[in-house]
């Protein structure tokens, strides 16, 4: 009959065989944690290297257009490698269309002057945002040209886009992640507030990627329009055409499309949509979550 080692915790000794056995076991758990841990973080979607320069107020100075979505276009100020056309947005979830309006009536109007304003950098993939921190305040002085420039426009053709709607200030700097589920719901309130609505398509096989403004067949804004359809795989089509150095497309929501095949998985509940859809009426106190807001 063999005779079986024993370990009594009270002995002084460990049996050599269980010794052994820890031995093993120990080296092993040291050896697989670090491989595991780097295998997990190997397949992890790593952050954008979108910023947002959060505590540091920037002063731009450039040409103010109204539409697609108001915006700065600008000689200099901005970080090497970013679009010069600079679009404006609010503070927290909010777009920065009322805010301009409102200086505009005291200015006797914007369009196509020199304007100087003061505020928040947010860029990431080439994009410049310009956050107007401290809203009406931000406006620095305004002035005429000496010689009138209009605004760019140019045609492109009929488009047929997949991708996702994404809240422009979010995704290009402001949360990480900006963007699929996890974001849904600040997405949803951003693009209610006036944030401007963005389509992301995939170029080379997901690469590198195209960003569209999206606005309504008669170039209104369908912010609203849109929500049921933030942060999916959608399918849109209409006229494309590039204005103030971005890509818009125009057009009709009910035309959307839902990828069903991915969405399902993401979303299988769609109830919560409405509810997330708030009332800025009665309040302009609802912010962003990052840092200080």
């Amino acid at each position: 009959m063999s005779k079986q080692e024993f370990y009594i915790g009270w002995q002084d000794e460990m049996p050599q065989g269980n010794r052994s056995f820890l031995r093993k076991v120990i080296i092993a758990v040291f050896v697989l944690i670090p491989v595991i841990v780097f295998i997990t973080v190997s397949f992890q979607k790593p952050f954008s290297d979108h910023q947002f320069e959060f505590g540091t107020q920037t002063e731009l100075t450039g040409i103010y257009y109204p539409e697609p979505f108001p915006m700065l276009v600008v000689e200099e100020g901005i970080p090497e490698g970013f679009s010069n056309h600079v679009l404006l947005v609010g503070l927290g979830k909010f777009g920065a269309r009322g805010i301009l309006e409102n200086i505009e009536s005291e200015e006797a109007g914007l369009y196509a002057k020199q304007v100087t304003l003061n505020g928040t950098l947010i860029y990431g993939d080439g994009v410049t945002l310009f956050e107007l921190t401290d809203q009406e305040g931000s406006f620095v002085a305004a002035s005429d040209l000496e010689i009138p420039v209009t605004s760019e426009e140019r045609w492109l053709s009929h488009k047929t886009l997949t991708g996702e709607i994404l809240d422009a200030k979010c995704y290009f700097g402001v949360m990480k992640p900006g963007e699929g589920k996890v974001h849904k719901s600040c997405a949803i309130r951003c693009i209610s507030g006036g944030i401007p609505p963005v389509i992301r398509v995939a170029q080379n096989g997901g690469m590198s990627y195209d960003y569209y403004l999206v606005k309504g067949e008669q170039g209104q804004d369908i912010n609203k329009e849109v929500l049921p359809f933030v942060a999916e795989t959608i399918t849109l089509e209409g006229e494309s055409y590039t204005q103030n150095g971005w890509k818009v497309i125009q057009i009709n929501p009910s035309t959307i499309q839902r990828n069903l095949a991915i969405n399902e998985q993401l979303y299988p509940d769609r109830s919560t949509v409405a509810s997330l859809m708030p009332d800025y009426g009665e309040s302009r106190q609802n912010f962003c979550t990052y840092p200080g807001r």
